[in-house]
Formats: C-alpha cells, sequence, structure tokens
C-alpha cells in the first residue's frame, strides 16, 4: 500500500511489478475494516470498478 486517508477512507494501492497506483477505499478492504492499514502494508485485491472508476477492491492480507 502506498498511501491512506483516513478521513476521506481511501487510498493507493500500486502492484508489486509496479505500474499505475490503483485507488481503493476502506469499504473494498475485507481483512478487517475497523483497522486503518499502514502504509507499505502487503495486500492481495482484485481489479474492479467503483462508481465507474477503476478500483482496486477486496483487498486482503497477504
Amino acid at each position: 500500500m502506498k498511501s491512506f486517508n483516513p478521513l476521506l477512507g481511501r487510498g493507493l494501492i500500486e502492484a508489486d511489478s509496479g505500474g499505475e497506483y490503483l485507488v481503493f477505499e476502506r469499504s473494498g478492504i475485507y481483512f478487517n475494516p475497523q483497522i486503518r492499514p499502514l502504509v507499505g502494508q502487503r495486500l492481495t485485491y482484485e481489479l474492479g470498478a467503483v462508481r465507474g472508476e477503476r478500483q482496486a477492491v477486496r483487498l486482503g492480507n497477504v
């Protein structure tokens, strides 16, 4: 995970192989949405769309 803004409930994630950053929302976190994700934390995710925007969804712990 690259960044997370707890006030907006949104963050950025980048694949291990690099490439573009993807936005994710707190509601897409499946491991425990009550726990704030940490910068540098490794997460699994799927590509999806939220309100027409390409995002990382179904985030989980590695």
